[in-house]
């Protein structure tokens, strides 16, 4: 499997990091936030971000105007997972909100589609049986600032497939 298509479920500080360095990365990035409002924070974070990289990572305006291509936006989940190959999330760190989120997700995700979790707080384990997929989910978790620390965390739940393991990783 081929991870191309990316959805960030939530435009917070993390989620919209990992967005951005995704899609920086040449992956199609579609950002899912449950609010309007965060959805036009997290584009201003983007905008932050472009400004960043411009001036301290020496991006061009070329890579930073491909970037911006590669991203976009939608309140709707179901649109949002149409395509995806790999959902991370990054929801509030209350465990009824993910729950409650990855039995939604469940409903609208393609077969194919890994899940993973930029939870710092939770294991994959507390909320796997919500996700429809155990055998396809697992943590995913980033540190911050993504692009300095450059730091991703990996880790299974007895009931994660090892081979979405060697993908994600």
């Amino acid at each position: 499997m081929t991870i191309k298509n990316v959805t960030i479920a939530g435009a917070g500080v993390l989620g919209s990091q990992i967005a951005w360095q995704t899609a920086f990365h040449g992956f199609e990035v579609v950002v899912y936030d449950k609010f309007e409002n965060g959805l036009e924070e997290g584009k201003e974070r983007h905008k932050k971000f472009s400004e960043l990289f411009m001036t301290t990572r020496e991006a061009t305006q070329e890579e930073i105007d491909a970037t911006f291509a590669r991203l976009s936006y939608t309140t709707n989940l179901e649109e949002a997972v149409k395509n995806a190959d790999l959902i991370s999330e990054s929801v509030p760190e209350i465990l009824e909100i993910k729950k409650s989120f990855y039995i939604e997700l469940a409903k609208y995700a393609p077969e194919r589609t890994i899940f993973t979790s930029n939870s710092s707080t939770m294991l994959p384990s507390t909320f796997a049986k919500e996700t429809g997929r155990p055998n396809k989910f697992l943590a995913l978790h980033f540190a911050n600032p993504v692009w300095n620390a450059n730091i991703g965390e990996v880790m299974m739940h007895s009931g994660t497939d090892p081979k979405y393991f060697d993908i994600v990783l």
